[in-house]
C-alpha cells in the first residue's frame, strides 16, 4: 500500500479519461492517455445533484471546495490509519489526491455522459471540487500483454453482510436476524414479486470452497450492483441478465478461480471477524445511544475527524485483544462510532483483477497465467453519524417486510456462517 496525503499537481487532459462505473457517491473515469506516470490509473470524480453546482457565489464555491479537500484528506487518512490496519496493508490500493479544475471537470462530465446509465442521471460530477482521488486501476481496457488471445478480466463483490449479528439488543419481533442475514432479507424489499436471490454472502464468506463456489454460482443468476464481472473494462451480462459462459469466457473457470481465491485470502476472514465484533450493538441499541450522545454534547452535529476515529479503533483493539464480553463499560459515543465502522467496511467492494484471461477460442486453460491475480479493497470512506436514524429506519422497514413475506418461522431460510 501507498496512500499519498499530498496535493499533487498533474496535467490532465478531459479526452484521456474514459468511463468506467459509478455508484451514489462518484463517477470512476480510467485513464488511456501516454503519460507513464497515469497510466495504470483511475479518478474517483465526487458527484452531486444535476444544478446543486450552479450559480454558485465565489465565496460559497470557496467554503465548499475546502471543506471537500479537507474530508477526502481525511478519507486518505482514514484509510491509512484504519481500514489497512482492519484488512492488512496488502489489500488497500495505492492512492493520492490530485488537482482538478472546473473546466477539465465540465468537459469529462460532458464527454461521459452518453454512457452512463439512465438511472443514475439524477446526479453529475460536481464542477466544485478542486481536488480528486487518483487510484491503481483495477479494472483495466487492455490485457497486459495486448493480445487478442487473452482478456483482462476484474470481479466486483460488494456482498454487504459478513456474519449473523450476535447482539443481544434485539426487540423480540426483531429476533429473525439472528437466523436471516441482512442481505437475505433487504432482498424482498427490493423484489416486492417476491422473486428473490438465492445467493447468501455468508456462504461466500464460509471458509468452505464448495460452499463459496455455489454461492458464486447463486450471485451470477441475479448479478446487480453487488456482483458484477468486467471483461476488457466493460460489464458483461447475456441476453438474460445473468453471467454465464455465453458472455464471460470460461466462467466456470472464474467462478473455481475466485472461490480457491476467498478460500485462501485473509482479507476475507478478516472482514468477517471485524464486522461480527464491531457490529456488538446492532443498530436497534444504537439509536437511542445516539440521540443521548446528541443530547448531552458528547456528539455534535460535525461528523469525526480521524482523531476521533483512531480513539474509536484503539478502543475497539484493546477490547477484541483482552476478550472482554462486558459492553456494558462502551460509552454512547464509542457503541455509536463502532456501528459507522462496520457499516462503512459492510460496504467496501472487494475487487479481484486477473490481467492474463484465457480468450474464448482457447482450447488449453491449465496454464497458471490466469490464476495470477491482484486483489484489493475500495469504497472504504467513512460513513456519517448523521446516516443513523436512516439506518434505523431501513433496519426496520427491512424487517418488517421480510415477515410479511415469510411469517411462519418453520418457513423461513436460515442463513448459515
Amino acid at each position: 500500500m501507498s496512500i499519498s496525503k499530498e496535493l499533487v499537481d498533474i496535467q490532465l487532459v478531459p479526452a484521456d479519461w474514459d468511463y468506467v462505473e459509478e455508484g451514489i457517491e462518484n463517477v470512476i473515469v480510467s485513464y488511456h492517455g501516454k503519460d507513464p506516470k497515469l497510466q495504470g490509473w483511475v479518478l474517483r470524480l465526487t458527484k452531486c445533484d444535476v444544478g446543486a453546482d450552479a450559480d454558485v457565489d465565489s465565496h460559497e464555491a470557496s467554503l465548499f471546495r475546502n471543506k471537500e479537500l479537507q474530508r477526502k484528506q481525511d478519507a486518505l487518512e482514514f484509510a491509512a490509519s484504519i481500514v489497512s490496519p482492519i484488512v492488512g496493508d496488502e489489500y488497500v490500493l495505492p492512492q493520492m489526491l490530485v488537482n482538478v479544475s472546473t473546466e477539465f471537470l465540465l468537459q469529462v462530465r460532458e464527454n461521459i455522459e452518453s454512457q452512463r446509465p439512465t438511472k443514475r442521471l439524477a446526479k453529475c460530477i460536481d464542477s466544485r471540487q478542486s481536488a480528486s482521488m487518483l487510484t491503481k486501476e483495477m479494472i483495466s481496457r487492455t490485457p497486459a500483454d495486448n493480445t487478442q488471445d487473452v482478456h483482462s478480466v476484474t470481479v466486483e463483490l460488494k456482498p454487504k453482510c459478513m456474519a449473523l449479528p450476535r447482539s443481544e439488543f434485539f426487540a423480540p419481533e426483531s429476533s429473525v436476524k439472528h437466523r436471516v442475514c441482512w442481505y437475505c432479507m433487504h432482498q424482498y424489499t427490493l423484489h416486492e414479486d417476491g422473486n428473490v436471490s438465492k445467493f447468501c454472502p455468508l456462504e461466500l464468506f464460509s471458509g468452505d470452497r464448495d460452499r463459496i463456489a455455489r454461492s458464486l454460482d447463486h450471485f451470477a443468476q441475479s448479478p446487480n450492483n453487488n456482483f458484477v464481472v468486467f471483461v476488457d473494462g466493460r460489464s458483461v451480462v447475456d441476453e438474460q441478465g445473468k453471467i454465464s459462459d455465453k458472455c464471460m469466457p470460461h466462467w466456470d473457470l472464474l467462478r473455481d478461480t475466485v472461490a480457491d481465491i476467498a478460500q485462501k485470502e485473509d482479507l476475507f476472514s478478516r472482514l468477517q471477524l471485524v464486522q461480527r465484533e464491531l457490529d456488538s450493538f446492532n443498530i436497534e441499541s444504537v439509536l437511542p445511544k445516539y440521540k443521548h450522545a446528541m443530547e448531552t454534547g458528547a456528539l455534535t452535529t460535525e461528523e469525526p475527524g480521524i482523531g476521533a476515529w483512531l480513539n474509536t479503533y484503539t478502543e475497539f483493539r484493546k477490547r477484541l485483544d483482552s476478550g472482554s464480553n462486558d459492553n456494558s463499560i462502551v460509552s454512547d459515543c464509542q457503541a455509536v462510532m463502532e456501528l459507522i465502522l462496520a457499516t462503512t467496511l459492510r460496504d467496501v467492494s472487494v475487487l479481484i483483477k486477473f490481467d492474463s484471461w484465457p480468450a474464448r477460442n482457447a482450447t488449453d486453460t491449465s496454464s497458471l497465467e490466469h490464476s495470477k491475480y491482484t486483489i484489493g479493497v475500495v469504497d472504504h470512506d467513512p460513513k456519517k453519524l448523521s446516516n443513523i436514524p436512516k439506518y434505523h429506519k431501513l433496519d426496520h422497514d427491512i424487517v418488517a417486510t421480510y415477515l410479511q413475506h415469510n411469517p411462519d418461522e418453520a418457513r423461513q431460510r436460515p442463513c448459515r456462517e
